[in-house]
């Protein structure tokens, strides 16, 4: 019985130390574009600072904004307020303060979602991230 107990504790402690997997939300919705080369995107944002980070974050992976360019990255930010009269901050096991989720559309038809919820401050990683997984989700080429 002691030895089960130890293991037990062993694993809570990895659990604790390692976290979990970071929970995403992933749709493909046409896999015609598999394999294709897309260096350029068109950016849809309603928030001129997210556009700004968005930027930014394309410029440090290789990848540029172009009004022109056939495919259109769509992305939003969603921040919830912190008050007690909010029932997603304040419902029972709500551990995230917001989200972060990216479409990829050709020629205005969407291809692939991908959502990503977070914790705290958004970071400009957790859209990084979420590029390469579409890039690797659809084996794009840069």
């Amino acid at each position: 019985m002691e030895a089960s107990i130890k293991i037990f504790f062993i694993g809570l402690f990895l659990l604790f130390v390692l976290g979990c997997e970071d929970k995403r939300f992933v749709k493909v919705y046409d896999t015609s574009v598999k394999g294709a080369k897309i260096d350029t995107f068109r950016l849809s944002t309603a928030n001129p600072k997210l556009e700004d980070i968005v930027e930014h974050t394309l410029k440090n992976m290789g990848l540029d904004k172009d009004f022109n360019a056939k495919y259109t990255l769509e992305v939003q930010m969603q921040k919830y307020a912190k008050h007690c009269n909010n029932p997603t901050t304040c419902s029972y096991d709500a551990t995230y303060d917001g989200y972060v989720k990216l479409r990829l559309l050709k020629n205005m038809h969407p291809v692939y979602m991908v959502q990503q919820d977070y914790h705290g401050d958004f970071k400009p990683d957790i859209l990084e991230s979420l590029i390469n997984k579409m890039y690797s989700d659809l084996d794009l080429k840069r």
